[in-house]
């Protein structure tokens, strides 16, 4: 029988180690348990008549006007929010005739591409420095 090295706790040797549970897991269960709740709340007050809520005490509750204008309005929060976010990435992309979309002031292209095609051609397999590859280059392999 082999042994477990010191450098190992005594209970890794005795398999008495009990793995501990993180605590967020119990954290997400009640917030699922909260949220729950709150949507049977909801559902309850309504659907549920004024004279049913106020035989079990409950007298004092938003108008239900809110049940239908809340929900449409977080739909519709939701809808824009989206919209807005595909409308910013529309304005921030440039034009496809943009000289943008082929490289910009972040580019970091290769001082000689002499070496780079020669690169290419002649010592496929090698690792080539890190370099943005030309467009030119790039259709001269792709369209040959």
């Amino acid at each position: 029988m082999s042994e477990v090295p010191s450098s190992y706790p005594s209970s890794v040797a005795d398999n008495t180690m009990i793995a501990s549970t993180p605590t967020y897991e119990y954290y997400g269960f009640v917030i699922y348990l909260v949220s729950l709740a709150a949507f049977i709340v909801y559902l309850l007050w309504a659907y549920l008549p004024d004279e049913a809520l106020e035989a079990v005490g409950i007298t004092y509750y938003p108008d239900r006007y809110w049940a239908v204008a809340l929900p449409a309005w977080w739909m519709m929060a939701i809808a824009f929010i989206l919209l807005f976010n595909f409308a910013m990435n529309m304005y921030n992309t440039p034009l496809l005739s943009s000289p943008d979309n082929i490289t910009d002031p972040y580019s970091n292209l290769s001082e000689d591409m002499a070496e780079a095609n020669t690169f290419y051609y002649e010592k496929v397999g090698g690792i080539p420095p890190v370099c943005d590859i030309p467009i030119s280059l790039v259709n001269e392999c792709l369209y040959q």
